[in-house]
C-alpha cells in the first residue's frame, strides 16, 4: 500500500497491492469529507488517515479510471473490463456497495 505525498496543487491518491489476474474484484473508494479509504471486495485495503482529503478533484485534468499517468503520460493501464461505475454525493457504508 502507499500514498503519494500531498503537495501544493497536487492531489492525494491511494493504491493497494497487485491483484491476481483473471479474477473478478469489486473496488470502492469512499471519501467521508475528511479521509479516503479504498475497499477491495468490501474490505479496507488502503486509506490516508494522516492526510486530509476533503473530496474528489480533477486538478483541471481528465479523469483516468483503470490506469494512471506519470510525468504527463499514461504509464500503466488495466487490461480488463470495468463493469460499472457509480459516483454519489455522500460517503456510502459498505452495506450499500454494489458488490453482489
Amino acid at each position: 500500500m502507499g500514498r503519494l505525498p500531498s503537495e501544493p496543487g497536487r492531489g492525494v491518491t491511494n493504491w493497494s497491492h497487485e491483484l491476481p489476474l483473471n479474477t473478478w474484484w469489486h473496488g470502492a473508494v469512499v471519501n467521508d469529507g475528511r479521509h479516503t479509504t479504498l475497499y477491495v471486495n468490501g474490505c479496507p485495503a488502503a486509506r490516508n488517515p494522516s492526510t486530509p482529503a476533503t473530496g474528489l478533484t480533477t486538478l483541471g485534468l481528465p479523469w483516468l479510471l483503470g490506469g494512471y499517468e506519470y510525468g504527463g503520460k499514461i504509464d500503466q493501464i488495466m487490461h480488463g473490463w470495468i463493469g460499472d461505475v457509480r459516483l454519489v454525493d455522500r460517503a456510502l457504508p459498505v452495506r450499500d456497495f454494489m458488490s453482489s
